[in-house]
């Protein structure tokens, strides 16, 4: 029967991967490193033997609960506040493996939930703020009407993306930068940078001698 393999972890950096793979093999896990630095990728995965991905996994907890606790209060994460260790525990894939139990123990001692409930709620707070429109532009504003009004291509340009503009939210979903609002104002600088823009090219053509 054909094995399959399944990514345990993915490094950005090669010793790190070597490193775990010298640690599923003192533990009888065989694994490989699969080298995708070169790729648009460009991290180094740890692959195992899917039969094997439960048991290397408990492994690797054990590990990284044995670092945490023999970790002392001078150490960097004890000095976040809750909101930053929140922070960690909701982006976990940013974060160590490490990083991520220790901040969990740390708000545990200061009496916090750290339950699956919580983080649930926090990722949602956190990903209805990242939807919220780009506030306070109110700069970009003033200096989109003066460029288009100076018949500058920079006014069209800042018009156009006001106007326009989106990020990505973590789901995929496309929102707009800036808020309705403001994207009228955009869109009216657009519009007004092009007209200006067309009456000083149309002005400076006809200077031009025959």
């Amino acid at each position: 029967m054909k094995r399959t393999f399944t990514t345990l972890k993915t490094f950005p950096d090669l010793d790190q991967a070597k490193e775990l793979k010298r640690f599923l093999c003192k533990n009888e896990i065989r694994s490989f490193l699969n080298d995708n630095h070169d790729s648009p990728l460009g991290d180094f995965e740890v692959k195992v033997i899917t039969t094997d991905f439960n048991n290397a996994t408990r492994l690797l907890e054990e590990k990284t609960e044995r670092m945490v606790g023999e970790v002392t209060s001078d150490y960097c994460l004890y000095s976040f506040t809750t909101p930053q260790l929140y922070d960690i525990l909701v982006n976990k894939d940013v974060w160590s493996d490490f990083d991520f139990m220790l901040a969990k123990k740390i708000l545990h001692e200061k009496g916090m939930p750290t339950d699956a409930d919580t983080l649930f709620k926090l990722k949602q707070e956190k990903a209805k703020d990242a939807a919220k429109p780009e506030i306070n532009q109110i700069v970009h504003i003033l200096a989109g009407y003066v460029l288009a009004l100076l018949g500058g291509v920079a006014g069209i340009v800042i018009g156009f993306l006001m106007w326009n503009s989106q990020k990505q939210m973590p789901s995929g979903i496309s929102v707009f930068s800036y808020t309705e609002v403001e994207r009228k104002h955009g869109r009216i600088i657009f519009g007004l940078g092009i007209l200006i823009f067309a009456i000083v090219l149309s002005l400076r053509l006809r200077q031009i001698p025959d």
